[in-house]
């Protein structure tokens, strides 16, 4: 593998930020969240109100993308239809009007598995028909909706049937393409997001079991924005101090997109979410060559919490290198070539040693000489990343908007 394919790999979140080429894509607004939940497992008691291993068994097994938005659906306050809803046929109920009874709802299209998915739910709970506190609802996702109305007239499914057009309602649910099956209990919660069709009857037993709410037990409201921020508050980067010498000061801006045109020695991890320090040096710069050990203590110090790259704009790097007996295991960080000085370039230097520190968002966090950098400052833009990145959402954050962000991208 080329020494350019490895440090691609290292540096992943770079390339994010890359220029537009046959081997680069431009910057997106914002990195995607890695999600770092370790198993299944976990996914599927998170999709519990209880977390009970009988209830775990009723759950089907899905991709993360849908397990992880599943579980931030489960176990609050289903969201009502939205007011200007439309229905096939006619008018749907109120969820707020259903409190008291088991409400099944199944997710489903005019295509595909969405469609069997629809047939399939009232053979499903046919033993269940005429329990009087049982509701069950189709919701339509936003998925061939030209070709819905005439479809549905074909199909057996005597069920109210809410389509939903944007993709809104689906969203607070945590369903998209994938047919899923929601269980809302007597007191008005979603209480399981995905049960399988074979354990549906089993789940729904379940909840027809319990009492009847009271008057004053309320469904789990869901934490708002505010509460949430308080459950997960954020941990801000230092503030800017002093000036910028040899360079044009560049903190607090985004930077050039990530550039180079070789790699002579690929930087150890994956850069995705870190905080990576660019030290413009050169083999000829004394005070450079005079800064490879602290720049060695940095990058041991904080492991794979931070990635370090040293970039050159000599044009004879490998030759000089060599010339000046620098070996490659003098550096615990790793080198890269540009001889056309881009990011050089967009920093405005004038004089190196020049490092430039910059959170996973790819946002200038501080500048300076390589010697005047400590740990302590590292340690303080690092902390605030994390808390930036942090895939470990508070208790009540909502599904990603799946549905919006893909009919948003395609209008």
């Amino acid at each position: 593998m080329s020494r350019r394919r490895l440090f691609a790999t290292a540096l992943g979140v770079l390339i994010l930020y890359a220029p537009t080429t046959a081997s680069h894509s431009e910057p997106s607004n914002s990195l995607p969240t890695k999600e770092i939940l370790s198993s299944d497992s976990q996914l599927r008691l998170e999709r519990t109100s209880g977390g009970e291993k009988t209830e775990q068994l009723w759950l089907e097994r899905l991709n993360k993308a849908d397990a992880m938005a599943a579980s931030k659906a489960a176990g609050w306050a289903a969201p009502p239809f939205p007011e200007d809803a439309r229905w096939f046929s006619g008018t749907g109920p109120e969820l707020e009007d259903l409190r008291g009874r088991v409400v099944v709802i199944q997710t489903m299209s005019t295509k595909g598995p969405g469609k069997a998915a629809g047939n399939r739910l009232g053979k499903t709970l046919r033993d269940l028909k005429d329990e009087e506190d049982l509701a069950i609802i189709a919701v339509h996702v936003p998925d061939n909706l030209k070709r819905a109305e005439s479809i549905l007239e074909s199909m057996s499914m005597t069920v109210p049937i809410m389509i939903d057009e944007d993709g809104s309602w689906c969203d607070l649910v945590g369903a998209y393409e994938r047919p899923m099956i929601h269980v809302i209990d007597r007191r008005g919660n979603l209480r399981y997001a995905g049960v399988s069709g074979s354990k549906l009857k089993k789940a729904v037993k379940h909840l027809l079991a319990e009492p009847r709410p009271t008057e004053d037990e309320m469904p789990r409201a869901r934490p708002t924005r505010e509460e949430l921020e308080k459950l997960n508050p954020k941990t801000p980067f230092p503030k800017t101090t002093g000036s910028v010498r040899s360079a044009t000061d560049r903190r607090n801006q985004r930077a050039e997109p990530f550039y180079v045109e070789s790699y002579f020695l690929p930087a150890a991890g994956d850069a995705t979410g870190k905080v990576v320090i660019l030290d413009f040096w050169a083999t000829w710069c004394g005070p450079c060559i005079r800064a490879i050990p602290h720049m060695n203590e940095i990058q041991r110090h904080f492991g794979q919490e931070v990635i370090c790259l040293g970039i050159s704009d000599e044009k004879n790097f490998k030759v000089d290198f060599a010339v000046r007996k620098l070996k490659k295991q003098d550096f615990d960080y790793g080198l890269a070539v540009d001889t056309s000085g881009r990011l050089k370039n967009f920093f405005g230097i004038s004089g190196i040693p020049h490092v430039a520190v910059l959170s996973s968002d790819w946002v200038v966090r501080w500048q300076g000489n390589p010697m005047s950098l400590t740990t302590d400052m590292i340690q303080e833009i690092v902390d605030a990343n994390a808390s930036m990145v942090d895939s470990k959402e508070p208790l009540g954050a909502l599904p990603e908007s799946r549905w919006r962000n893909r009919l948003g991208r395609s209008n």
